[in-house]
């Protein structure tokens, strides 16, 4: 009798012995790659009768399509990542959001718009499970024209905790939807508006 048994209970062992390696080991989750939102739709203002000059330099010392990492046992392994170079997606949407505010031609002279990349940061908890999320942007704009210069930081900062580390749609879709948010934020605000004439 003992010895029918004993061959269940030792495969049982070794099962559970797997099992264990396999929850403490954890995997490497994979890279993600998401597109952004080319445009977001503006409150429009006054004419302001000139064209303007957009210029967007990214401040950050990583790869210029890495927004941050995805966690897991491995983060460094694990990147987000935007379809572009952020520099290029942004400048593209911030000559876009000019557009729409009604730059363009005129006899006065080209206004000087610049955007600072300070902080682009997507990141999830290290380990085996991954629950909770966090993403911040900061922007820096600055407006150059004859009568001086206005600059003025616009951020955001938003965590989550989930069920399950967040498969790409979501990450596309979480990232937009902050990034619109900030958009129209920083050109609603008054103080920037008055500084672009419009």
């Amino acid at each position: 009798m003992k010895r029918t048994f004993q061959p269940k209970r030792l495969l049982r062992a070794k099962l559970a012995a797997l099992l264990a390696a396999a929850a403490l080991s954890g995997c490497v989750l994979s890279p993600q790659t998401i597109e952004l939102n080319q445009s977001v739709a503006l409150s429009p203002g006054q004419s302001p009768n000139r064209d303007a000059l957009v210029r967007v330099v990214d401040q950050r010392s990583k790869s210029p399509d890495w927004i941050g990492h995805r966690g897991g046992r491995a983060p460094e392994n694990s990147p987000l990542l935007v379809s572009e170079s952020l520099d290029t997606l942004l400048t593209r949407r911030l000559q876009d959001s000019l557009r729409q505010l009604g730059f363009g031609q005129g006899p006065e002279p080209a206004l000087k718009v610049q955007m600072d990349i300070d902080t682009f940061m997507y990141q999830c908890n290290e380990g085996v499970i991954v629950n909770q999320c966090g993403l911040e942007i900061e922007l820096m704009v600055t407006v150059i024209k004859e009568q001086g210069r206005f600059s003025k930081p616009y951020r955001i900062r938003q965590s989550r905790e989930l069920a399950v580390s967040p498969v790409q749609e979501y990450n596309q879709t979480w990232v937009n939807e902050a990034l619109d948010s900030l958009w129209q934020h920083m050109f609603s605000d008054s103080e920037l508006r008055r500084a672009l004439g419009v």
